[in-house]
């Protein structure tokens, strides 16, 4: 039987953890390309490099793997790169963003580039999963990469997910495989980062912010990725690239009658 093909990207770089954790697992059961930013590019939304060029080099990743990285690249930059230049004499079946060091839950998934990796590969028409891990510190990324690969193993969870217009965002708690007590199909939570603007002002008189933020307790909805990772499960969530608020339009379309423009 032919072994998958998959590409993986990340947002924290192609030196980071997760990234190496997740192709060395990956690479045991499908052929494995990876095309990365060479640096820490989270909180990079769905951004797009068009005012400069972007140069490549070919790298061996700190697990051993060779990767190509993309010089100051997003998420975004390195799919498109790997599907419309590196990999297009053998585009891939599935692509996976990640692992991600922390949870992209609730609201984080409107700036993560973990979750722009993913979407950008549904723009392009493949099937793709963005992956995280609950943790800021070193963690359990073998739990997460053998998550993905359970996933990959079982085609029911993405069976025309692209003709679905969705990703898989996949959430994985930080604790030794073992450990984990199953696994939910949730809903976008409703929690965020409580983000706060720091001022300053350099002895040159110039002034300068830093933009940070804290992240709320978990929710108590049993139905959002924000409970169950909370409880040790892994979230799976599927993710829409559709983004009407279908159940406004009648409203609105009420709201445009006897309104005359010009």
């Amino acid at each position: 039987m032919r072994r998958k093909k998959i590409l993986i990207t990340n947002d924290d770089g192609i030196y980071a953890d997760g990234i190496n954790a997740l192709a060395v697992a990956l690479s045991r059961i499908a052929e494995v390309t990876v095309v990365a930013p060479d640096r820490q590019k989270s909180a990079t939304g769905h951004s797009l490099t068009i005012d400069d060029t972007l140069l490549i080099k070919k790298i061996t990743m700190p697990s051993g793997l060779k990767g190509i990285a993309v010089v100051d690249g997003t998420p975004t930059d390195c799919v498109l790169i790997a599907i419309k230049d590196i990999m297009n004499d053998n585009l891939p079946d599935i692509i996976v963003s990640g692992i991600n060091q922390g949870a992209n839950i609730g609201g984080d998934l409107i700036y993560s580039g973990t979750i722009a990796g993913a979407l950008e590969g549904l723009t392009q028409g493949f099937i793709s999963f963005a992956v995280s891990l609950d943790t800021h510190e070193k963690g359990y990324f073998d739990t997460a990469a053998k998550v993905v690969i359970k996933i990959i193993e079982k085609p029911e969870f993405y069976i025309n997910i692209v003709q679905e217009k969705s990703i898989l965002s996949i959430n994985v708690p930080n604790v030794p495989y073992d450990k984990l007590a199953g696994i939910s199909i949730t809903r976008q939570g409703d929690v965020s980062y409580q983000n706060y603007v720091e001022k300053y002002t350099s002895p040159t008189k110039r002034t300068f912010y830093w933009i940070g933020g804290d992240r709320p307790p978990h929710e108590i909805d049993q139905e959002t990725d924000s409970y169950a990772v909370s409880k040790n499960r892994v979230s799976v969530t599927p993710i829409n690239i559709e983004l009407t608020n279908f159940t406004l339009i009648p409203r609105l379309k009420k709201a445009v009658k006897g309104l005359s423009i010009p």
